[in-house]
């Protein structure tokens, strides 16, 4: 029984969700910035409306609408909310959002499938301004199968790093209360990253840091070291997470160029490591404006 396998309904995939209007907020956005350890002062300049921005990730915080009628669903689909990580994170930055924009998020499950142990469950979620799609996300959940993570040594690197250059690197260091600011600024209050007891008792060795957030850090790399500052440049990112960040990692995200991608934007790879020489964060992708 400890290493059963867990099967989501797959009579779900095709479902469609979709939330009521959520109101970007400067305060929410600035929120957001300190949540993630940013010091960028356009993220902070609300008195400047021209030069004002927010962290790219920011998006994100409109989604907790989605995972909670997800978590409706989640006896009927056989989903253990407590078992489930973050896989694979992609988006598309298309149009600002501006404040005071009121965003409606859509979403649909795109596939359910079974992966070694575990089940995938993959969303195409759209952040929209009335009808205008103003950032793009593919979001890849993993339900893991009742066995004990173990802390892995690997010490990898992308395929890409290989013959590439590296141009940037930046290292942050994760607070000890990062797990609960993150929380509070974007509304993913999953207990496994915020309880020591409840992680442990779904086989993690104690609460681990948002997904998202390890993201958010890798973003800042590639926005501080090569974009002068200007979040508004990314394009699209992705990454997959590859292993637990704790409260008490220090991240290092290494930046390699790629070139130019069809001819108009810059292409650079990344990967993110703790402390230890793991990776946390690999097969990263970034494209940015010129």
């Amino acid at each position: 029984m400890g290493n059963e396998q867990p099967v989501l309904n797959r009579s779900f995939i095709g479902k469609e969700y979709r939330t009521s209007p959520q109101l970007a907020k400067v305060e929410d956005m600035m929120n957001y910035a300190r949540a993630t350890n940013e010091e960028n002062s356009r993220y902070y300049d609300s008195e400047n409306p021209d030069s004002f921005l927010y962290p790219p990730l920011y998006p994100v915080t409109f989604l907790p609408g989605i995972l909670s009628l997800l978590v409706d669903d989640s006896e009927e689909m056989n989903l253990n909310i407590l078992r489930v990580v973050h896989a694979e994170q992609e988006i598309w930055w298309k149009e600002r959002i501006i404040p005071d924009d009121e965003i409606i998020i859509e979403a649909k499950i795109m596939n359910i499938e079974q992966r070694g142990n575990n089940e995938i469950l993959d969303f195409q979620i759209y952040c929209k301004r009335e009808d205008v799609a103003l950032v793009e996300m593919r979001y890849r959940l993993l339900l893991r199968g009742k066995k004990k993570i173990k802390k892995t040594s690997q010490k990898s690197t992308n395929e890409t790093t290989k013959s590439s250059k590296m141009i940037a690197r930046k290292t942050i260091q994760v607070t000890e209360d990062q797990g609960h600011r993150y929380a509070d600024a974007s509304g993913d209050h999953n207990p496994i990253h915020i309880s020591d007891e409840i992680a442990q008792s779904v086989g993690l060795p104690r609460a681990i840091l948002q997904g998202l957030c390890t993201m958010a850090f890798a973003s800042q790399a590639i926005v501080d070291e090569l974009l002068d500052g200007n979040s508004s440049r990314l394009r699209h990112m992705k990454v997959r997470f590859s292993n637990p960040v704790f409260m008490d990692d220090a991240l290092t995200t290494e930046i390699y160029d790629v070139g130019i991608y069809e001819g108009e934007l810059k292409e650079v790879s990344f990967q993110t490591k703790n402390a230890s020489d793991i990776p946390v964060l690999i097969h990263g992708l970034a494209r940015y404006s010129e």
